[in-house]
């Protein structure tokens, strides 16, 4: 590829990053009926999953939680099972659709609050909060953080629907997952040149979703001004990392 189309190409991808929430929405709207086929074809993911809820449980002892891109509600399950009240945020309308069948099917519950499409985006939390009482704890399983390009936008956001004191939980694709990422040094040359994450694109009948990756350095600095960044802990045998922050007392 020659310099002039690449740097096209970048200038035009960092353009794009401006669709990127309605891009990734209509992906996961269009993946929806496959996300969990998708999960689990890679035995690891069950075994991340009872991981990270052992953790959660293990800091969370009870409460008020928002399950924040809760996709197809895959740990509601455990959640509910274990007496946690739960706000279910969930952008995608066809995974959120997924998660609602699967209560009324096999878990109703009063404990689980479903957030419709005018409350689920963060970025007009600040403008109007999505719902009135502060949660103790909210729980971003499986790489919901990656798909958001603005992440300081989120850790304020997130903040605002928090106690003080709350815990965030959160499985992020850690930096190693670079080496897996075939063209990768496009995406490391578009991050040195516009100082922005490495990030590429994963399509899907003409739908794209956009994977960013952050480093425990990135995460920190977007979050401290409202948050305590208390751990990060390898998942063996994958490409995820668990952090555990803490929302600040003021």
């Amino acid at each position: 590829m020659k310099f002039t189309q690449l740097l096209f190409t970048l200038m035009k991808l960092k353009k794009d990053k401006f669709l990127t929430n309605e891009q990734t929405i209509s992906y996961y709207d269009e993946i929806a009926d496959n996300y969990d086929n998708i999960l689990e074809q890679r035995d690891s993911n069950k075994i991340i999953r009872q991981k990270v809820a052992a953790k959660f449980q293990d800091i969370v002892k009870g409460g008020l939680i928002l399950d924040f891109g809760g996709g197809t509600g895959l740990d509601l399950d455990w959640l509910l099972d274990k007496g946690y009240r739960v706000i279910f945020c969930e952008p995608s309308a066809g995974m959120r659709e997924k998660a609602i069948k699967h209560i009324r099917n096999g878990l109703p519950s009063p404990s689980i609050i479903f957030l419709d499409d005018g409350k689920v985006d963060f970025t007009g939390w600040q403008a109007e909060l999505p719902f009135f009482h502060k949660v103790d704890s909210i729980l971003a399983n499986f790489a919901v953080i990656n798909n958001i390009a603005e992440i300081k936008l989120l850790f304020k956001a997130l903040a605002l629907v928090m106690k003080p004191g709350a815990h965030l939980i959160a499985l992020i694709l850690n930096d190693g997952f670079r080496k897996s990422v075939k063209l990768r040094w496009i995406g490391n040359l578009r991050s040195l040149i516009f100082g922005t994450p490495f990030s590429f694109y994963i399509q899907h009948k003409g739908n794209r979703q956009s994977v960013f990756i952050y480093t425990i350095k990135e995460i920190q600095k977007a979050s401290r001004e409202e948050f305590h960044f208390c751990s990060q802990e390898l998942m063996p045998q994958s490409e995820f990392s668990l952090i555990h922050l803490v929302r600040k007392m003021n």
